[in-house]
């Protein structure tokens, strides 16, 4: 189970407020847009960070430079994982605008989820995604 710990390297008292942590080396950051595939993204990252694959990062924090999350990130690090809904790819388009291009990308729709405005999906959806990924070496 993920450590509730901040990981924030801001140098800010996070006070009442503190993120998931984990041991893992690299961050997953997720698109979480307004459709089944933005929220399946959602619940991909946080199944790969409750698994201890990846540690789940803070993409709002990311795009607006708050709170220093992802400030780790070097070359040399293992390659983050970025997961976007469908093939707009906001998330990547963040990272890639902020220079940080030492990562990995999926996106949902392309690994045969047909994006639908609604946010249900069938429960073992998130489950043969993992196993998707696993299979790409991710």
């Amino acid at each position: 189970m993920a450590e509730n710990t901040c990981s924030c390297s801001c140098g800010t008292d996070c006070g009442d407020q503190s993120c998931v942590s984990n041991s893992a080396p690299s961050g997953v950051y997720a698109c979480a847009g307004a459709s089944n595939v933005g929220i399946i993204s959602l619940e991909l990252a946080k199944a790969l960070h409750t698994a201890g694959r990846y540690k789940m990062g803070c993409s709002v924090c990311v795009a607006v430079g708050d709170c220093g999350c992802g400030s780790e990130y070097n070359e040399s690090s293992p390659r983050d994982l970025l997961i976007d809904g469908c093939k707009v790819g906001c998330l990547k388009k963040i990272f890639d605008k902020l220079g940080k291009t030492h990562y990995h990308h999926v996106v949902v729709t392309q690994l045969g989820v047909k994006k639908e405005p609604t946010l249900e999906y069938p429960d073992s959806l998130v489950a043969v995604l993992m196993n998707k990924l696993t299979e790409k070496g991710l």
